[in-house]
């Protein structure tokens, strides 16, 4: 009878008692905006990288021309400034690293003073100025092009040189290791986790893990946005100047 009463009483406290939900708690939260805030960060980047690697993967082997200007038939009107031959400082030697110094500096940029990011970007686009000076007095000591118009096909190989350098090797490649380091230092953030010692270093080791794999896709995202925009305008000029 006792039991009876005790099993009975049990029930009906389980009853009236008060439904307990469960609720989202501030972890989850803190992690969706995490997660959509490292979406947006790599939403352009990859974007860029991946069609980059699209447009690389459809061309077959040993068919880059790079820095090439076609005409209008799309025959090769250049393909460098550079006599065959000849070793060009600024894009056959270990000096075409200098191009790459403002990547390595967005990936230091959580573990050096503010002023290394700037740095290195000065040191980024004092190689391009110089890559670019020496194009275009290439063209004009050059016996590749002649004619009254010389001095305007020098200016278009060095305005080629100046575009296509500030973006394969400065603007897309920065903003990309920038975003994806940003991505690193978010998480690294929200998981609460002490970031002392070898986890500081993180962030870096990733951006500089990263910069091997995106050159070669943004070089031929760079190549490509120029045929079709520059390239295409500046090649009759180029026709009526060649040797």
């Amino acid at each position: 009878m006792i039991r009876r009463t005790l099993l009975l009483a049990a029930a009906t406290q389980a009853l009236v008692a008060p439904v307990t939900r469960r609720t989202t708690t501030k972890l989850h939260a803190i992690d969706a905006v995490v997660l959509e805030q490292c979406a947006g960060y790599a939403a352009i980047p990859t974007c860029f990288v991946g069609t980059g690697a699209f447009l690389l993967g459809r061309e077959p082997e040993g068919t880059k021309l790079e820095g090439a200007l076609l005409g209008n038939n799309g025959e090769v009107l250049s393909n460098d400034p550079v006599e065959e031959g000849e070793v060009d400082i600024y894009r056959d030697t270990a000096l075409r690293y200098a191009g790459y110094a403002n990547e390595v500096g967005e990936a230091f940029a959580p573990l050096t003073p503010g002023w290394c990011v700037p740095f290195s970007y000065a040191v980024a686009i004092t190689y391009v100025i110089a890559d670019t000076i020496d194009k275009t007095k290439k063209v004009l000591d050059g016996t590749k092009y002649a004619g009254d118009n010389i001095n305007t096909c020098a200016a278009i190989e060095g305005v080629d040189a100046l575009i296509w350098q500030l973006a394969a090797s400065v603007a897309l490649p920065g903003y990309t290791i920038h975003q994806l380091v940003a991505i690193v230092v978010a998480l690294l953030d929200a998981s609460g986790v002490d970031q002392s010692g070898v986890v500081s270093a993180l962030p870096t080791a990733c951006g500089l893990a990263m910069i091997p794999f995106i050159v070669k896709p943004l070089d031929e995202l760079a190549e490509v946005a120029m045929d079709v925009t520059f390239r295409k305008v500046s090649a009759p000029y180029l026709e009526s100047c060649e040797v």
